[in-house]
Order: structure tokens, then C-alpha cells, then sequence
């Protein structure tokens, strides 16, 4: 007598809901989409999308790469730009060379976003000593040794343990408080 193999009820169901092969971006052997047809692509996306202003962007399209050029109003821009055009198909690799405005104007002043980069006052390793940030790290020395600005407290008297020390030996062990 043959064993009964047993089945859950939902086994079959399972098999039915199997994803089936999904083939779209894969083209007829030795297609390659032309480059004016992705060119075409990503400018058009790019002037569609709401949230750029590509009046400053300059695309080329080499082979199949992208070469995204001029400069943009923040990063955000930057990155969603790159990314609609990773998006086109068709493009193998994209070269962002995006650069961010500069709205710094005189009398203006710069913040810096949450995420955002901060480049050192001087570069690592080059004279870092003498560098624009110097006045401020000696400062900031200057604070630590000195503990009252740091504890918002009196400076510690000296450290004196080895002269009382020194006292109560000679008073026989006995403390004079």
C-alpha cells in the first residue's frame, strides 16, 4: 500500500499565486537603444518634473552614459536629476558633474541642512596648525584647561592631598578639620 502524501490546503493555492517570469527591460539579442532616443528621454523627463528647474542642466549621451553638466539650485535637485536619468532605459552609467548654485551673495549667510557635508577649514594634514581654524581650536584649548568655563564652576584649588598628607603625618594620624 502506498503512502498518502499529505497536502495542506493552502498548497495548491501557493502554487497558483507563483510569480511568473517578468521579462520587460530585456530586449531582442545586440538591441541597444541609440543615444539620441535617451538623450531625448532624459530631457523630457527632466523638463516634466516639478521639482527641478533644468533650465541650467546640460545632458550628453555616449554609449549608452550620461554626462549630467551645469549646476542646480540645491542638492536635492542634484540628486533627482541623477536619478531620472539612471531611470531611462537604455543607460548604462550616469556621470553626475551637477554642481550647486552658489546663493551666497554679500551680507548674505549660508546654513548648513541637516545631511549636509561640512568641508574641513583646513585641508587634513596641511598646516592645520597654523590653518584658518587654529584661533579657534586654541580657543577652545584654552576653555578645556581653564575647568570654570567648562563646569560653569570655580576652578579646583590646586591639588594639595600630598602637603596635607604630609601635615597628618606629622600630627600623628590625627584630621584638623
Amino acid at each position: 500500500m502506498e503512502a498518502a502524501m499529505h497536502r495542506h490546503p493552502w498548497s495548491e493555492e501557493f502554487v497558483k499565486m507563483s510569480l511568473e517570469p517578468r521579462y520587460r527591460g530585456v530586449g531582442p539579442r545586440n538591441y541597444r537603444r541609440s543615444d539620441q532616443r535617451i538623450l531625448e528621454d532624459i530631457n523630457e523627463r527632466l523638463t516634466d518634473d516639478h521639482h527641478i528647474d533644468a533650465s541650467d542642466i546640460g545632458v550628453t549621451v555616449e554609449g549608452g552614459e550620461v554626462t549630467l553638466s551645469g549646476t542646480v539650485a540645491d542638492r536635492g535637485a542634484r540628486r533627482r536629476a541623477e536619478d531620472i536619468a539612471e531611470g531611462v532605459s537604455g543607460v548604462g552609467h550616469v556621470q553626475n558633474d551637477l554642481r550647486v548654485a552658489d546663493r551666497t551673495a554679500p551680507g548674505r549667510t549660508t546654513s548648513v541642512g541637516i545631511g549636509e557635508r561640512v568641508e574641513p577649514a583646513a585641508p587634513q594634514g596641511e598646516g592645520s596648525v597654523t590653518g584658518p581654524g587654529a584661533p579657534a581650536r586654541d580657543a577652545m584649548v584654552a576653555a578645556l584647561d581653564n575647568s570654570s568655563m567648562v563646569l560653569g564652576k570655580q576652578p579646583l584649588p590646586e591639588d594639595d592631598t600630598l602637603r596635607r598628607g604630609d601635615a597628618l603625618a606629622g600630627t600623628g594620624g590625627r584630621d584638623r578639620r
